[in-house]
């Protein structure tokens, strides 16, 4: 793991016993009596739960044709817990709820440095929040979708750092800037059409979140955007000439 990601998983680690899913990188190793995400350095080890049988699946597949109990590089948005697993997750020292697994942890999938011009001339739609679809979020707030909301928020970078979109109510634009693989968005105006329900607080959630920085992370046609526990993942609709 690179020094940049060691960081990382430290941070992590240290805020473990703090709830909400998050993005981090990890060595997962599955076999007789093990399945199990370890992170940091020195590491410390964590027992799957409470994750799907598709994620499970795909974390599976990471190792097929691997040595038995080799661990490898995943990049994950997961949660993590002090709380010890039943049965053979009490030999490790947590457990872990993966929500996404967004692909190995090297240079083939993940983008190390994301500029402005990386952005620019391109259509971000959003399609998960701290690793949910938006069906799914809503559920988690208590509205019930049967269907995607009508109007899907989007961003949409233009020449200088203009920036366009909406919020899944109110259109918005305003100025874009990115150092250090910080994006900072702002100041942002703003339609001002009252929207109820799920629409009317998916706008308060995302304009909270965009009044931070966030953490920018490119992968395989998708835009992680973080602040705190709050992960958006945008998928790239199309590039704009």
């Amino acid at each position: 793991m690179k020094a940049g990601s060691a960081i990382l998983a430290l941070c992590l680690l240290c805020s473990a016993c703090q709830s909400g899913p998050r993005q981090l990188q990890g060595r997962y190793s599955f076999g007789h009596e093990v399945n199990v995400v370890c992170i940091g350095n020195p590491q410390s080890c964590y027992w799957l739960v409470d994750t799907s049988d598709e994620i499970r699946q795909k974390l599976k597949q990471q190792v097929a044709g691997e040595p038995p109990y080799a661990g490898v590089c995943l990049n994950l948005i997961a949660e993590l817990s002090d709380e010890k697993a039943d049965g053979f997750g009490q030999d490790y020292d947590g457990s872990i709820r993966v929500q996404q697994m967004l692909g190995p942890c090297d240079d083939r999938g993940a983008v190390a440095v994301t500029s402005l011009a990386d952005l620019q001339h391109r259509r971000w739609v959003l399609e998960r929040i701290d690793g949910l679809e938006l069906t799914a979020y809503a559920g988690q707030l208590g509205y019930e979708l049967t269907t995607a909301p009508e109007l899907i928020p989007e961003l949409d970078f233009g020449e200088q750092g203009f920036l366009s979109g909406n919020t899944g109510c109110n259109r918005i634009k305003g100025q874009a800037n990115v150092a250090d693989n910080q994006l900072m968005l702002g100041p942002l105006a703003s339609t001002r059409m009252a929207c109820a329900g799920f629409a009317g607080e998916l706008e308060q959630r995302l304009q909270m979140i965009f009044a931070n920085s966030l953490t920018i992370t490119r992968q395989a046609g998708s835009l992680f955007l973080q602040s705190g526990e709050n992960i958006l993942e945008y998928k790239l609709q199309e590039q704009v000439q």
